[in-house]
């Protein structure tokens, strides 16, 4: 197979680190990319050099794709997983479930697949403690942690980043979104870690009128295209499927616990155009490649930009006659995030989350006391708040276009006082946001 420039570039880079010395390297290739081709070379060369190799990915349910895509590239793996027989390989795919409760294979080379995710830490430590050191390859297309979660560098050495989104747009390797979206309220939503709860996002996007909603866009944007959907949870794709099903279209759902026959059914139907709407909960976030999608809708809010880049990347691979796709956003995603291909600059640390240390209030209007936002009546007076109607929807769906030289990580400590009122605007943020961050930036605050 012959490599794309930057595939080579990602290649050379990793083999490169390693003769340094380097042991663990972070492979960043935007989603559409084909970083399995990249580390299935890498694989191919290690192997021809007499070592083993293991390849990891973090579901069991990802194993068969998996399989069928390193088979496809030249590689003949030993599933280690339950139900698949066991014999001695220079090749390995496991999934990091598979490998929590077994002895770990002795191996020389480590590849994890969707290496951003916190789930491999634990595997990564286990080898660690028991003096293990076979050379460590993670590969990812967001390789962003928030919050409590483990920064990368605890396990990574240097980051390898051969290209960008932007650039694959420009050579012609991904097509380009169109983004429409709509500000939505979701600021009483609980929030469990680092995402919103899913029993309470649920409750907020389980009503007719966003069902409505969804349709409604469906039919304005694209109602003749191939369709994934991404939903909150099961119930909420099936209730998907219904609404489309009652207003004759073509759809079908899909979850981890769908059967393996009907899961590769579905797959296999869905890339022959047998019915046009995928509607899905929690699954083909990930290790999916289907090329003919031409609409995403991102059916649901998250607070994480790694989980939104990667439902809304699924539409970007190319395939005959698409010049590009939509992305129906019905949350206001990318008012958080940011447009699907925005520059973005990825850090091995993890950047800490800004707090002001002042705890947001609300003010009596009777007593004037101040009260915390969640208190229905004053503390002090005893007054109630009012009640105010919560508006779900706010304003109309629009057309989400990116504002040139922005991106979605800016360099605020350089930024001038024109690019922050831009990005202000770009990002919704309230007057004055732009001021007091270029303030901020004068006294060497940011």
């Amino acid at each position: 197979m012959k490599l794309r420039p930057y595939q080579n570039a990602a290649v050379n880079g990793l083999l490169t680190y390693f003769k340094r010395g380097l042991r663990a390297l972070l492979l960043v290739i935007p989603t559409g990319g084909g970083k399995t081709v990249v580390f299935t070379t890498i694989a191919k060369r290690v192997i021809a050099k007499g070592k083993i190799v293991m390849i990891v990915c973090d579901r069991k349910e990802l194993i068969n794709q998996a399989n069928g895509n390193l088979q496809r590239l030249g590689l003949a793996p030993t599933v280690i997983a339950p139900g698949y027989p066991q014999h001695l390989n220079n090749c390995y795919l496991a999934s990091v479930d598979s490998l929590r409760n077994r002895e770990l294979p002795k191996v020389d080379v480590i590849i994890i697949d969707e290496a951003h995710k916190q789930t491999f830490d634990k595997m990564l430590t286990r080898y660690k403690e028991e003096g293990q050191t076979p050379l460590i390859i993670g590969a990812t297309a967001t390789p962003l942690r928030t919050g409590s979660q483990t920064s990368l560098h605890e396990f990574y050495e240097e980051i390898i980043e051969p290209t960008s989104t932007a650039e694959l747009l420009r050579d012609g390797y991904l097509v380009p979104c169109r983004t429409f979206s709509v500000k939505m309220d979701l600021s009483t939503v609980k929030v469990t870690g680092n995402d919103y709860n899913n029993a309470a996002l649920f409750n907020e996007f389980n009503k007719a009128t966003l069902y409505e909603g969804m349709l409604e866009q469906f039919e304005l944007r694209g109602p003749t295209k191939k369709t994934l959907i991404f939903n909150v949870n099961v119930q909420h794709s099936l209730n998907t499927v219904d609404a489309f099903r009652a207003a004759g279209y073509t759809a079908e759902h899909l979850d981890g616990n769908t059967p393996k026959g009907r899961r590769e059914w579905l797959l296999e139907a869905y890339a022959r155009g047998e019915f046009q709407i995928l509607s899905n909960c929690g699954v083909l976030t990930t290790g999916y490649d289907e090329p003919s999608i031409e609409q995403i809708i991102v059916n649901r809010a998250t607070k994480s930009y790694c989980l939104y880049s990667q439902m809304a990347g699924r539409g970007s691979r190319l395939y005959p006659g698409k010049k590009d796709f939509i992305l129906i956003d019905m949350a206001g995603n990318c008012y958080e995030h940011g447009l699907w291909g925005d520059a973005v600059k990825w850090e091995l640390v993890k950047k800490k989350r800004i707090n002001s240390g002042v705890a947001p209030v609300k003010i009596c209007k009777v007593c004037e006391a101040m009260n915390p936002t969640s208190a229905k009546i004053c503390f002090d007076c005893e007054a109630p708040f009012p009640v105010q109607k919560k508006e779900l929807l706010k304003g109309e769906f629009i057309e989400v276009k990116a504002t040139r030289g922005l991106s979605v990580e800016m360099d605020f400590k350089s930024a001038t006082l024109d690019q922050l009122k831009a990005y202000q605007k770009k990002m919704s943020y309230k007057n004055g946001w732009a001021r007091i961050m270029f303030d901020k930036q004068k006294r060497g605050l940011n």
